[in-house]
């Protein structure tokens, strides 16, 4: 009897073990299969190619300067008027119609033809409706079907400043700093390729290449000449034109005896319009013990950020994004503040018109009070108010501007800033009275 009872037992347990080994490669699948897959990083957008389906009329003297011409305004609606239609990115396209008649220039093999020998700016072709003139000396017209190679810029970059940083001018051969006579030439070049890295990497402006002209030209002719796959002709004649100008013009970059001093004349200029949107003069100094390498570093870093903020705070005005008491978040960071600077802040009013031409002039701005940077990220910073001069209650978030650098240090506001809570604990000490409410006056006006 023990013997039959310890023989179930073991046939049980071995049946037991035989399930879960069945059972077990499944669930080990199904966890290789759950794996998550590692993400993969998207490819960096410089454009791409893609074919436009249009349609398009020509007029001519004879039906093959008639399809010509269509060819032609297809090319056109498809990549713009102002495409050049004499470059090397069309030559191989038109005329193909020249010295064929009405009847080749309907047949399928015509439009085989000129989708093979346009080198792959017309991709499909096609002639609808080709009529004769009604009369002597009239004009043929035709109609035409085309799929057209169209190069797509960047989307994320089209919807961007385009700015050029123009070449910085200087007076003198040389700067003085500690002691050695630096190339102005040099230290102009070196401050204007650090502004260009610095609007690149805000992320808020396409800046364009106005140096490297040779080496471009050069790739563009390899795609002129058939080097290249035919439908990379469509990236010819794609350049874009800036939309801002910034010129500048070095008055002062000196160190002598741990004195450091800058300055700096800017301008930037609206393409369309030639109006100049900013016109100013920079200035900077310090004063500490630096060699030569770290004096001129100093020196074009302390230029750079103010030359770049300056920028920044016309073209994208930095507001006040959320406050808590007198800490607030900013609506930019990066290279747009620096910490431990004080800026100007202003509030907003109302948009004042010209009454003689409807143009607006502009909002008014109030005098509200200053911020010091405490922090700054890639995408917003943080800072505490100071020398508050208007009640911010009332002041919705955005309602805040930030203007120019003020004047005062940080250090200097603090020990001001002591100053006066000392003077007015020694005023308060004796008989104890109801502060004064210094924006009663004013309330109308905010």
């Amino acid at each position: 009897m023990k013997l039959s009872y310890c023989l179930a037992l073991l046939g049980s347990a071995l049946l037991l073990t035989a399930c879960f080994k069945d059972e077990a490669p499944p669930a080990a699948a199904s966890a290789v299969q759950a794996q998550p897959t590692a993400p993969v990083a998207a490819l960096p957008d410089a454009g791409k190619l893609s074919t436009e389906k249009t349609t398009a009329t020509g007029v001519g003297p004879t039906a093959a300067a008639a399809v010509d011409e269509a060819i032609k305004m297809a090319i056109k609606q498809v990549n713009g008027v102002a495409v050049d239609m004499s470059s090397e990115q069309f030559k191989s396209t038109l005329a193909l119609a020249i010295g064929k008649d009405a009847a080749q220039l309907q047949a399928t093999a015509f439009s085989e033809y000129v989708a093979q020998q346009s080198g792959g700016v017309v991709s499909r072709f096609k002639v609808i409706k080709l009529d004769a003139p009604v009369a002597a000396g009239g004009m043929y017209t035709a109609n035409i079907e085309a799929d057209i190679t169209k190069f797509n810029a960047p989307a994320a970059e089209s919807k961007k400043l385009k700015i050029v940083v123009g070449e910085i001018r200087v007076d003198t051969d040389s700067f003085k700093v500690a002691g050695v006579a630096v190339p102005s030439t040099a230290v102009a070049e070196a401050i204007r390729q650090r502004i260009l890295d610095a609007l690149t990497n805000t992320g808020r402006f396409s800046v364009l290449d106005r140096e490297l002209g040779a080496d471009i030209e050069q790739e563009m002719d390899m795609i002129a000449s058939g080097q290249a796959p035919s439908a990379e002709r469509s990236k010819m004649s794609q350049a874009i034109s800036a939309d801002l100008v910034w010129t500048g013009k070095i008055d002062a970059f000196n160190y002598q005896n741990n004195q450091g001093t800058w300055a700096l004349s800017q301008r930037v200029i609206n393409v369309a319009t030639r109006q100049v949107q900013l016109s100013n003069i920079l200035q900077g100094d310090f004063n500490q013990k630096l060699d030569l390498s770290q004096a001129k570093q100093n020196l074009e870093t302390q230029m750079v950020a103010r030359v770049v903020s300056a920028i920044l705070v016309r073209t994208f005005p930095i507001t006040v994004a959320s406050r808590d008491g007198n800490n607030v978040v900013l609506s930019q960071g990066g290279q747009s503040v620096q910490v431990g600077a004080r800026y100007q802040l202003v509030s907003m009013g109302q948009e004042i018109k010209d009454p003689q031409t409807g143009q607006s002039l502009g909002r008014t701005e109030y005098d509200c009070c200053e911020v010091i940077i405490d922090k700054v990220g890639p995408t917003m910073s943080q800072g505490r108010l100071e020398n508050i001069r208007m009640p911010l209650e009332q002041i919705q978030p955005g309602g805040l501007q930030l203007r120019e650098l003020t004047s005062k240090t940080p250090a200097a506001s603090a020990s001001s800033a002591s100053s006066v809570k000392t003077a007015t604990t020694k005023k308060t000490t004796g008989t104890q009275k109801a502060p004064k409410d210094v924006f009663a006056d004013d309330k109308d006006k905010w």
